[in-house]
């Protein structure tokens, strides 16, 4: 009886507090891009450092029907435009650049808006259609992401 009463707390919490975008790594994106090259990609870039950042992430990125919006829609991925790593995303390598103090593909990405929180919509061919910058409430970025 104790068990399945904690199994099914376990099955309501997730339905309660589980809603969350499917991030995915570069590599996994790369995959699934090459798998499903008609889906969008949606790219948030972030800091460590930057409080609208992590307001986006505690407050938007966990809204119920934005989760469902960009999960369903999206192939999402989450990056630190600030990593030191060399990284390679859809067969191009990028690097750090000391004196933007960002990696290159965020560079590359936001065309020199190195403005954080930074959201990249492109195609699968790694053409730029938009970028979003800054915090937003969840309708807002719905509204900004909106195919």
């Amino acid at each position: 009886m104790k068990s399945s009463l904690a199994i099914a707390a376990l099955i309501l919490s997730s339905f309660l507090f589980g809603q969350e975008i499917k991030w995915l790594s570069l590599e996994e994106a790369t995959k699934e891009i090459k798998a499903h090259p008609e889906k969008p990609v949606l790219i948030n870039f972030y800091t460590t450092w930057c409080g609208f950042c992590k307001r986006l992430d505690k407050e938007t990125f966990t809204d119920k029907k934005v989760t469902e919006y960009v999960n369903k829609n999206y192939i999402p991925v989450k990056f630190d435009a600030e990593t030191k790593d060399m990284v390679k995303f859809l067969g191009i390598q990028y690097t750090y650049i000391a004196p933007a103090k960002a990696n290159y593909m965020a560079y590359a990405f936001t065309n020199g808006q190195l403005s954080y929180p930074a959201t990249v919509l492109m195609n699968g061919k790694g053409d730029v259609n938009k970028v979003v910058l800054g915090f937003r409430s969840s309708s807002d970025f719905i509204n900004d992401i909106k195919i």
